[in-house]
């Protein structure tokens, strides 16, 4: 949908991989999700992605050949939209409707985050990296129970803390750093 609404000024038969490739892709990977399923064989599954992903590449490939353009996000929110579709009657419908929602979300902000990343200093992503590190990787793996004889110390919540201070330190150096002074 994102990439039609773009392309929409684009001559009949000049876009690839518009609105109707990415629903048949999503319903591919829905019919085999279903299929293997049926079957109890998920190699139809794997099998089926493997080949719509040599297929679609292969395809993409020849045309940036052509156009010289040699973006691979086509092909990667392909296959996304075909494991969305499997997602969808292979697992649990509501994670696929929010993957296609934030695939689209992602895909429509291609100026804003290209942007972002122009003007984004080494140190800003490089905090933002230490950031999200420490809140997906040391904050899951901390005890969140006390550890010391006296029941005071949780090492969960200590660090929660330190994320949360340095979380809203961050949020402000970014409000400055978009709003000004």
């Amino acid at each position: 949908l994102e990439r039609g609404w773009r392309e929409r000024d684009e001559p009949d038969h000049s876009r690839t991989a518009g609105i109707r490739t990415f629903g048949i892709s999503g319903l591919l990977g829905g019919i085999l999700a279903a299929l293997a399923d049926t079957l109890d064989a998920v190699s139809v599954l794997v099998g089926g992605f493997i080949a719509f992903a040599a297929i679609f590449a292969w395809y993409k490939a020849r045309e940036a050949a052509h156009d010289e353009d040699f973006s691979v996000t086509a092909v990667i929110a392909g296959l996304g939209v075909f494991a969305l579709g499997a997602l969808s009657v292979a697992g649990d419908y509501r994670v696929a409707a929010a993957g296609g929602a934030a695939l689209a979300a992602v895909l429509a902000s291609r100026e804003i985050l290209h942007g972002l990343l122009k003007r984004l200093t080494w140190i800003e992503l490089r905090s933002a990296l230490i950031l999200a590190a420490m809140t997906a990787i040391v904050l899951p793996l901390l005890p969140n129970r006390t550890i010391d004889p006296w029941g005071g110390f949780n090492p969960w919540e200590v660090w929660f803390l330190t994320v949360l201070m340095a979380s809203i330190s961050f949020a402000g150096y970014v409000a400055v750093r978009v709003l000004g002074t």
